[in-house]
This record gives C-alpha cells, sequence and structure tokens, in this order.
C-alpha cells in the first residue's frame, strides 16, 4: 500500500504502528507528514508514543553510544590476523563486538523506556499535550442568538487568536451559553484562569447545553494551569467515571499526576 492511500483508509494499530516507523525515520513528507501531525494532536497515545521514540533515537545517538562503538572498532583492529588461529580469535571478537552492541543498545532502550515511562510529567507538560483552543463553531442554534452580527464579530477575532477582542463580544451576549463558553477559552488564552473557571461553571450548571462535556474539560486543565493539583485530580477522576467522551484522556492525565 502506497503511503498516500493510508490516509484513505481508517487508521488501525498497524498502520498507526507503521506510520510512527515512517516518521521517526524520516520518510514522511509533504501532505503525509501533515496529515501524521494532525493525527497526533487528536490521538494523544499515538502523540506519546511518537515523543517516546523521538527521544530514543535521539538517546541511541547520544556521544557516549558513539564512543562505545568507536572503542569497540579500535580494539578490533588490534586483531590484525596472520594466522588461523588470529584468525578463529578475530570471529570470535567479531560475534562478541555484535553481542555487546546489541546488549548495550538494549540496555539503553530498555532503560530510557523504564525512565520515561515512570518519569513523573510535569503540570507545563501535560497541559502543552492535552489543551488546544476549542474550535469556533461556523453555525450556532438560532434559538440562541440575539445578534448575529455579535457572534460573527466574536468568532472572527477568536479565529484570529485576538482573544481579548473577541471576549469583549462574547461578554456583551454574557447569558448565551455559546458566548459564556467561549468566552472561558478567551479568558484561558488571557491567563485570568478565575474568571475561565466562573465561565465554565455557569455552562455547567446549565446542563441543557452542547458545551458540558467541554467545559467540564477545560476545568481539570485550568485546575493545572493554576496549580491547583488536588482539585485537578478530583475534576478528572469526576471525568474518567462518567461517559465523556474525554473519559480516557482523563484517565490518561490522572496515571501522571498520581
Amino acid at each position: 500500500m502506497k503511503l498516500n492511500d493510508r490516509y484513505l483508509l481508517t487508521i488501525t494499530k498497524m498502520d498507526k504502528k507503521t506510520l510512527l516507523e515512517e516518521y521517526v525515520d524520516g520518510n514522511l513528507y509533504g501532505k503525509e507528514l501533515n496529515d501524521f501531525h494532525n493525527e497526533i494532536d487528536n490521538d494523544p497515545e499515538l502523540y506519546h508514543d511518537a515523543e517516546l521514540s523521538m527521544e530514543i533515537n535521539e538517546a541511541i545517538r547520544d556521544k557516549s553510544f558513539q564512543e562505545l562503538r568507536a572503542q569497540l572498532a579500535e580494539q578490533n583492529n588490534q586483531f590484525t590476523a596472520s594466522s588461523s588461529l588470529l584468525n578463529i580469535q578475530k570471529d570470535l571478537f567479531r560475534t562478541w563486538h555484535i553481542a555487546a552492541a546489541s546488549f548495550a543498545l538494549i540496555l539503553v532502550v530498555g532503560g530510557l523506556w523504564y525512565i520515561l515511562s515512570n518519569k513523573t510529567f510535569s503540570t507545563e507538560r501535560i497541559v502543552s499535550k492535552y489543551y488546544k483552543p476549542a474550535h469556533p463553531i461556523m453555525q450556532v442554534r438560532s434559538v440562541e442568538i440575539n445578534s448575529d452580527e455579535a457572534f460573527k464579530e466574536a468568532f472572527q477575532f477568536y479565529q484570529q487568536n485576538d482573544f481579548k477582542n473577541a471576549l469583549k463580544y462574547f461578554n456583551a451576549l454574557e447569558n448565551q451559553i455559546t458566548a459564556r463558553f467561549y468566552s472561558g477559552i478567551c479568558y484561558i488564552e488571557l491567563e485570568q484562569f478565575n474568571e475561565a473557571i466562573q465561565s465554565f461553571e455557569y455552562v455547567i450548571n446549565d446542563k441543557d447545553n452542547l458545551f458540558v462535556e467541554q467545559a467540564e474539560w477545560y476545568m481539570g486543565l485550568i485546575y493545572l494551569m493554576n496549580n491547583q493539583k488536588t482539585d485537578a485530580v478530583a475534576q478528572f477522576d469526576k471525568i474518567s467515571n462518567s461517559e465523556s467522551y474525554y473519559s480516557n484522556q482523563a484517565k490518561e492525565i490522572l496515571k501522571y499526576l498520581n
């Protein structure tokens, strides 16, 4: 199967493994590379595997490992055999060389895997991995809209990452659930976390809207951003035990936090 055709199919675990190997080996270019980046943005598990593979590759290329190879090569060069006995010794050394190099590689990769899989993630790293602003919606239910123009202006600024001006328009529609939700995102981007929490609490307490699960998810991330680890653990624990779309991601975060 050609690499270009892989994205026309549902990506299975085997597809992901193959694509990950191609990515780590530097064999993805252009659209293939962009499509893979989009895939890992929406798949935290694949993101983690790609990050881990790249770190392992870097470690294998590390200077200390190169020095080990150089030392082995130097020792091998000393075995210039002129007799059958020396030739036998050379063959034995070559076999030992391969075994030693393989064993060293196992130690490096195995050690890194243990360290990387068991280290505690910083809250900043968790946030950078799981947080991204909600996509702007193109259409809003007409029953929620009192001013189409206000929403147009708000989302126009939002798409331009001008969250300060977007917030002005969303706040002008403060009784609208949609406006409250997106004002929460704007507050996050402006690092006004207490205000963001108030916006999302309004959405969550309303209950009868499409943004409840997202608001609960962003609440947990805000707690991490604001170094409120206890509140974050409680929030993600609640999400992980629900039928929320974010349940599995919440479980992953709890592994990092506990």
